[in-house]
This record gives structure tokens, C-alpha cells and sequence, in this order.
């Protein structure tokens, strides 16, 4: 395993060397967030189910897992996540460019150029968000984790 540093929550890439190209993106975004944003460990650690993230340009997925004193992040999908993106690598780098308050409850980033192309691809289904409705809080909180705007 292979940890990504940050000071306030550490994030572990637990296939260490061997972690694909989403898993490190992943991992480096949760990192920097939770280094610059130290208020968002404690949404980190509400979320207490897996979730995952699938590159579909890239044939490669991670699993974050949070923890109380950390998150690790594995490749492909481990356990049963309650939430999935299936996006493209652009799409995730665009979702975390979405501005998120509290906690990713009020969605703000969506009301503006780049967030209403995320909701188009959504809507298209070329982005996909398995179990936005029936775990919405986890997956407004995810966007809210990764997104490297100050909320």
C-alpha cells in the first residue's frame, strides 16, 4: 500500500505501485482536498459505504472506502457500492471542478456553464450515476469530496 500524503486524513492507495490511472487521479484529488479543505473529513467520514469510480475511456475502476482515519482507495470494484460513476476521465476532472456547499448538499456548481454539461450528461446517460437517487446524499457528498473548488 501506498499513501497519498495529507496530514489531516491520510488517503491509501491500497494496490500501492500497481494502482491504475483512475485509482491515483482519485486518490491525488481526495489528498489535495482534504490537505487544502481539512472540513471535508468530516464528510469523509459520514460515508460510511463504498464507492465507485469507473473510467469508461479507460477500462479501469477504483473503490474508495472511508474510514474514521482514513480512506483507502482500491482498483476495480470491491464490496457493493452504493454509488457508481461510470464516466469518462474528462467528465470525472469535470465534476470535480463543480462547486459543492455544505457538504455537497446544495449543489451550487451545477448552475453554471460546467455543471449544466455535467447535467446534460447525465441526462444523456454518457455519464452515468447508479444510485443518485436512492443514496443521494452519498452521491452529492462524493462530488463534494472531490471537487478541488472551496465550497
Amino acid at each position: 500500500m501506498v499513501s497519498v500524503e495529507s496530514s489531516t486524513y491520510p488517503v491509501t492507495l491500497y494496490d500501492g505501485d500497481d494502482a491504475n490511472g483512475v485509482s491515483n487521479i482519485v486518490a491525488m484529488l481526495l489528498a489535495q482536498n482534504f490537505e487544502n479543505f481539512p472540513d471535508r473529513v468530516k464528510f469523509a467520514r459520514k460515508t460510511a459505504q463504498p464507492i465507485a469510480i469507473v473510467s469508461t475511456d479507460t477500462d479501469s475502476a477504483c473503490t474508495i472506502i472511508f474510514g474514521d482515519s482514513d480512506a483507502v482507495v482500491y482498483n476495480d470494484i470491491v464490496g457493493t457500492p452504493v454509488v457508481t460513476v461510470i464516466a469518462t476521465v474528462d467528465q470525472i476532472l469535470d465534476v470535480s471542478q463543480l462547486k459543492m456547499k455544505a457538504g455537497g448538499l446544495l449543489p451550487v456548481g451545477f448552475f453554471t456553464g460546467r455543471g449544466f454539461k455535467v447535467l446534460g450528461s447525465i441526462l444523456s446517460h454518457k455519464l452515468v450515476v447508479k444510485g443518485l437517487l436512492t443514496h443521494t446524499v452519498t452521491a452529492l457528498r462524493t462530488i463534494a469530496l472531490v471537487s478541488v473548488v472551496e465550497s
